[in-house]
């Protein structure tokens, strides 16, 4: 028994250099999380934008062939939706995090009413460290839908 150390013999450094490890990785982890998280909500504005434009984009041959519905938007194609999506994106400028912003399917209108914008993009987080590598991106993917009310007289 003469061998056992008795008391609090030992040092702290190892224990403060754990702990500051910790730390910084719980703040990098934080911070490109919520990196991520904003340059999602930046591309999911950018498909409302596209998605409430698309809305707009009447197909003009189902409009002076059958007219409007009553309860009914306008007459939507794929094609008039996709046009007019991607039209509206070459207009903006994407956001300066996001890579590579595109029209992604389903991209169109399901029901002739709605029209349904996805788009993809990819994000690398500024906070990633530099050992983890150049190239890792993240990608995003996001659909918005949205619906032209008609309002007849």
């Amino acid at each position: 028994m003469r061998g056992l150390p008795r008391g609090d013999d030992g040092q702290v450094a190892p224990l403060v250099v754990v702990d500051a490890v910790i730390a910084v990785a719980l703040v990098l982890v934080g911070g490109a999380a919520t990196e991520l998280h904003l340059a999602r909500t930046q591309l999911l504005a950018l498909a409302d934008a596209a998605a409430l434009d698309a809305a707009d984009a009447l197909d003009e041959q189902a409009y002076y062939r059958d007219g409007v519905v009553p309860g009914q938007g306008v007459p939507l194609t794929d094609a008039t939706v996709t046009d007019s999506a991607a039209a509206l994106l070459a207009r903006l400028p994407a956001p300066d995090d996001l890579v590579g912003v595109a029209l992604d399917a389903p991209t169109g209108s399901p029901d002739g009413v709605t029209a349904e914008v996805t788009l993809s993009a990819e994000v690398r987080p500024a906070l990633l460290p530099r050992w983890a590598g150049e190239a890792v991106e993240v990608p995003l993917r996001v659909t918005s839908r949205a619906r032209e009310g008609v309002v007849l007289p």
